[in-house]
């Protein structure tokens, strides 16, 4: 009992030495002291280990709360991961429908292949084929950005060149890379906006009753191997879409006359900017031409193993920078 809940009581003050020499001659004084604060101590002790108890279990009772709450969390963020994947997914077959057919394009270049290795499920890089009158026409295109950005604009893009080709009949390349470029900024609205969404694109188109060919580029060449020489022809730098002038006359068209065993290539930026090798360095253009040499007498079914190949092994465990995509096709 404490001393507060006594009645009448005088409290005396005593010298220390007075106090020991009670103690010392009262042991029965001494040990109900003791006992007194023996049981104080108790007292403290049970109320600390019951305060630490209840904070315990309120700590408990919060880290399962927010363990609950986490595992909610987590679980509404694997529905949407799974269903913006599904999306992507869904998206990645709707861009194979729209691709065409290899086996369509081999049936006209026999000896020919493509490369396409997306950065991520679907691509900012696309190759579309078409064959109107008497030419076959083939396009390799680089989108601006990649994975779903890209792919949407690979969509556009496709669908565009489809209405210039087919619809309104344009076979020559200049004329078709003039239109996309007008197309595309009409249909982003870039006029009204800072857009410049957009892409670099190679075209050749091939009249092969006559042997002749012809290219034009936005920002993507054209290479040419015959008789063992590698020939750049080299595009316009000017792209497609974006924020640039509004005109028609952007695009150089270059007539070739075909030979037997030419070889021709077009690709996107992706194959020679990987990043890889001995020294983290991308594979640059220059490498790029000396693959294409070192290669030229293989079938174009071998040459795309070995393009291939080249490519994962310089990459190794490093990550994809970008989409690849690279046509050859052997006259």
């Amino acid at each position: 009992m404490s001393v507060s809940a006594l009645n009448d009581v005088e409290l005396i003050g005593i010298s220390r030495e007075v106090f020991v020499k009670i103690l010392k001659y009262h042991p029965e004084i001494y040990n109900k002291i003791i006992s007194l604060l023996i049981k104080r101590l108790r007292e403290q002790n049970n109320n600390t280990v019951n305060i630490l108890k209840s904070r315990e279990q309120e700590l408990l009772r919060l880290v399962d709360e927010r363990t609950l709450e986490l595992n909610n969390k987590s679980k509404e963020l694997e529905l949407k991961n799974k269903e913006i994947t599904d999306s992507i997914v869904y998206a990645q077959r709707i861009q194979n429908a729209i691709l065409p057919d290899v086996n369509k394009i081999a049936s006209v270049f026999t000896d020919s292949f493509i490369l396409f290795l997306p950065k991520d499920i679907v691509s900012g890089d696309f190759y579309a084929f078409f064959l109107k009158d008497d030419c076959a026409i083939i396009v390799a295109a680089d989108c601006t950005g990649h994975g779903v950005a890209g792919a949407f604009m690979s969509m556009i893009g496709s669908s565009l060149l489809n209405r210039i080709i087919i619809e309104k009949g344009i076979t020559q390349p200049s004329i078709i890379l003039d239109q996309l470029h007008v197309a595309v900024i009409e249909s982003l609205r870039q006029t009204e906006s800072e857009s410049n969404d957009g892409m670099d694109v190679s075209i050749c188109s091939f009249n092969l009753k006559e042997n002749k060919m012809e290219y034009a580029g936005a920002n993507r060449p054209l290479w040419l191997i015959r008789n063992t020489e590698l020939e750049i022809i080299k595009a316009d730098k000017f792209p497609i879409g974006g924020t640039q002038i509004l005109r028609f006359d952007n695009y150089t068209n270059h007539s070739l006359e075909i030979k037997p065993d030419d070889a021709i290539y077009l690709s996107t930026d992706g194959y020679a900017d990987q990043f890889g090798g001995e020294n983290f360095k991308k594979i640059m253009t220059a490498k790029f031409k000396e693959l294409l040499l070192s290669i030229q007498q293989l079938s174009m079914a071998e040459q795309k193993i070995s393009l291939h190949q080249f490519f994962n092994n310089w990459k190794g465990a490093n990550e994809q920078v970008d989409d690849v995509l690279v046509i050859g096709i052997k006259i």
